[in-house]
C-alpha cells in the first residue's frame, strides 16, 4: 500500500515534466512559447488554483495557526543556518546568493498541492493552501534581503510591501478567503469556470517546467548542486517534518509539512538570481537538477512516512 501510494504520487509529475522535457527536444515546444505559457501559468492560472482551494474549504477548520508559525518558524531557522555556513564553503558571493536561494525557496504550488491532494483529497487541501500563502511572500522577502545585501544594495520596504501585494498567488487565496468568510456563494456556471482553470495548471505547469529543464553545466557546479539537493530534498524537510511530529500534529499537518518542505527549487529563482547579480547559471542548474531529482525523493519521503503510518 505504502509504495503504491508513493508511486501513485509521483507518476503523474514525473509523466508530466517527462512529456515537457521530450516535446522541447522534438521542437514542439519552442523557448518563447514556454516562456510565454510560463508567465500565463504564474499570472492567470495561479490564482484559480489557489482560489477554488481557499473557496471550497472551511477556512475556520482548515487554519491551524500554531503548524503556521511552526512551519513560518522552520524557514527562518535554515535562512539562519544558510547564513552562518554557506559562506564557510564558497567566498563567491553570486554563488553563495544562489545556494542560499535555492535552498530556501521552493516550488510548492507545483508539487505540494498534487502531493496533498494524491495523499490527502482535495477536500484537505486547505491547510496547505493557507501554508502556500504564507510561505511565498516569505520566501521573497528572505531571498531579496540576502540577494541584495550579497550585492551590496539596500532593502526598499515599500517596493517588498507592493510586490507581495501584487503576487498572484496572494491575491488568488485572499479573494477565495474573502467569498468564503462572508459566505457569498458563485453561481453554478462560475464555479466550474475556476474549477475548470484550476484543474488545467497542474499538468499544464509541469509539462513547461520539464520543457524548461536544461543540464548542460551541471558538471561544472556538481559539488555545489550535490549541497542544495541534500539540504533541500532530504535535511529540510526532515527536520521540518520531526519537528512536526514531535510536537504532536495530526496526518494532515505531517503531510502538509511534507509536501511543503520536500520539493524542487522555484523555477522563478532563476530569473531573481540573474536580476540581482547572483550566479544565474547555478541558479537555472539547481531548479533543473533538484526537480529532476524530487521525483526521487518525494516517492521516498511519501513511502517512508507512508509506512511509519504518519501520513
Amino acid at each position: 500500500m505504502s509504495f503504491l501510494l508513493a508511486f501513485s504520487t509521483v507518476f503523474p509529475m514525473f509523466f508530466y515534466m517527462a512529456a515537457g522535457f521530450g516535446l522541447r527536444r522534438l521542437n514542439k515546444l519552442s523557448d518563447g512559447t514556454v516562456a510565454q505559457m510560463n508567465k500565463i501559468i504564474y499570472s492567470f492560472c495561479f490564482p484559480f488554483v489557489l482560489f477554488h482551494n481557499v473557496y471550497g474549504v472551511d477556512i475556520a477548520s482548515a487554519m491551524n495557526g500554531p503548524f503556521l508559525a511552526v512551519i513560518a518558524g522552520m524557514v527562518v531557522l535554515v535562512t539562519a543556518l544558510l547564513i552562518v555556513f554557506i559562506p564557510r564553503y564558497t567566498a563567491s558571493k553570486p554563488v553563495q546568493g544562489s545556494m542560499m536561494q535555492g535552498v530556501i525557496r521552493g516550488n510548492s504550488i507545483l508539487f505540494a498541492l498534487p502531493v496533498v491532494t494524491t495523499i490527502a483529497g482535495r477536500e484537505n487541501t486547505g491547510l496547505v493552501s493557507l501554508g502556500i500563502a504564507l510561505v511565498v511572500p516569505f520566501y521573497n522577502i528572505l531571498c531579496v534581503i540576502i540577494l541584495e545585501s550579497l550585492r551590496g544594495g539596500k532593502v526598499k520596504p515599500a517596493r517588498l510591501l507592493l510586490s507581495i501585494l501584487k503576487n498572484p498567488i496572494i491575491i488568488g487565496t485572499l479573494a477565495g478567503a474573502f467569498v468564503r468568510l462572508t459566505g457569498l456563494r458563485l453561481p453554478g456556471y462560475m464555479e466550474q469556470v475556476v474549477a475548470g482553470i484550476a484543474g488545467l495548471v497542474t499538468p499544464l505547469a509541469l509539462v513547461m517546467l520539464g520543457a524548461d529543464m536544461r543540464f548542460s553545466d551541471t558538471v561544472k557546479y556538481k559539488k555545489e548542486l550535490l549541497i542544495v539537493c541534500v539540504l533541500k530534498l532530504v535535511a529540510v524537510p526532515l527536520l521540518t517534518v520531526l519537528t512536526v511530529k514531535a510536537l504532536g500534529f495530526d496526518k494532515i499537518a505531517v503531510t502538509t509539512a511534507m509536501a511543503m518542505t520536500a520539493v524542487p527549487t522555484a523555477v522563478s529563482s532563476y530569473v531573481m538570481a540573474k536580476e540581482m547579480e547572483a550566479d544565474g547559471v547555478l541558479a537555472g542548474q539547481i531548479v533543473a537538477v533538484s526537480t529532476a531529482v524530487s521525483i526521487l525523493t518525494v516517492f521516498l519521503w511519501v513511502f517512508s512516512l507512508s509506512s511509519l503510518g504518519w501520513i
